[in-house]
């Protein structure tokens, strides 16, 4: 993702995320933060946003400066958000973050409480982007690098074809999907989920209203704090009853939490709690983070349904292929539930039959 000459249809996907995603005009202020590995899309993006007539600023972090200060500065002081940067983002009107470091997997190593202070500017970030209503969208080609298609086990190139390939869906399709899937979420109560490979869970919905990735940030969004997209899209959440969940959950996709792949899991579910568990690969990332937490880490969280028809096997937005559905485990207030615990992971299974209240909402992996 070097060139952009070498990346067809880029200028394409730019206009695409600035006219339709952010639903930018003409005179509109445009933030586009990017990292070196990016810089050729951030590039871009200036030059589309410029003959589009919008004004734009570029936020540049290099990312040998980045490590140096990770090594050589106090962490504290790398992660503190600067206040002419909080000005910035109560001017703006749409905002493109170009994911980085590059390295995310040496980012992930790092102790927890560096982690931690390195990246504590993110929610005065968000709160800062929710009270000024900026239309954000995360791009997730930032993601796709050498280092983390090493640490996910896939082909880099395979990775970003996908991701090239899923810019091209029409994003007003999704959203009608998306519209249609949440009102039936919001208004229903049991859930059942089956596959032919053994799976078939219950679960329980409590009225919470849904929460649409769907790659556009419009007025509904912004009104609720659902500002921040990402490109390409798109998914529906919702967070479940946290005490009811009876059965067994059989994965047929991998897990990609930031930590690495979980590859063939299996959930049983008893009184509630999740009771049983097994991975054929990577288990043991999931084992040392679940004896970690505390109570909460055992109660379903949430349940999401992917739109796209052009996602599949991109780690990180695994939830995003059309017709994946993910549960969720441990913390659910990103989706509006109560469960506040610092854990969370799920399993995947595509081509799976979704029911709500007895109703077919998804067919053998189809959203009807």
């Amino acid at each position: 993702m070097s060139d952009p000459v070498a990346v067809p249809g880029i200028e394409e996907i730019c206009r695409k995320v600035l006219t339709q995603t952010l639903r930018l005009r003409r005179g509109e202020n445009l933030i586009v933060e990017s990292w070196t590995h990016m810089l050729p899309w951030a590039n871009t993006f200036v030059l589309e946003a410029r003959k589009l007539g919008i004004r734009t600023t570029m936020f540049y972090e290099d990312e040998a400066t980045y490590w140096r200060s990770v090594e050589e500065a106090k962490a504290v002081d790398v992660g503190r958000m600067p206040d002419p940067e909080l000005g910035a983002i109560a001017k703006a009107d749409g905002y493109v973050y170009l994911w980085g470091p590059e390295d995310r997997a040496r980012l992930r190593a790092l102790p927890k409480e560096q982690f931690a202070a390195l990246n504590a500017f993110n929610g005065r970030w968000y709160e800062a982007a929710e009270k000024s209503h900026l239309r954000g969208c995360r791009l997730e080609f930032g993601q796709a690098t050498a280092t983390a298609a090493r640490h996910y086990g896939v082909s880099l190139s395979a990775w970003q074809d996908g991701l090239l390939d899923a810019s091209q869906v029409d994003m007003s399709s999704l959203a009608r999907d998306a519209a249609r899937l949440s009102e039936r979420l919001r208004k229903g109560k049991s859930l059942t989920l089956t596959h032919a490979n053994g799976t078939r869970l219950e679960l329980q919905l409590a009225g919470r209203k849904p929460v649409v990735d769907d790659g556009i940030v419009d007025a509904a969004d912004v009104r609720s704090g659902n500002n921040m997209t990402t490109f390409p899209g798109g998914a529906v959440y919702v967070a479940l009853e946290e005490k009811n969940a009876t059965g067994t959950l059989i994965a047929n996709r991998t897990s990609n939490p930031t930590k690495g792949p979980m590859s063939g899991g299996r959930w049983t579910f008893a009184e509630n709690r999740l009771s049983e568990y097994t991975y054929e690969s990577g288990g043991e990332r999931f084992t040392e983070a679940f004896d970690a937490a505390g109570p909460g880490k055992d109660r379903p969280g949430f349940l999401s349904v992917g739109l796209n028809p052009r996602i599949r096997g991109a780690p990180g937005i695994e939830d995003f292929e059309r017709g994946a559905i993910l549960v969720g485990v441990g913390a659910n207030t990103a989706f509006g539930g109560k469960n506040k615990l610092g854990f969370q992971s799920w399993l995947a299974i595509a081509g799976a039959h979704l029911e709500v209240d007895g109703k077919t909402v998804v067919a053998d992996g189809e959203i009807l």
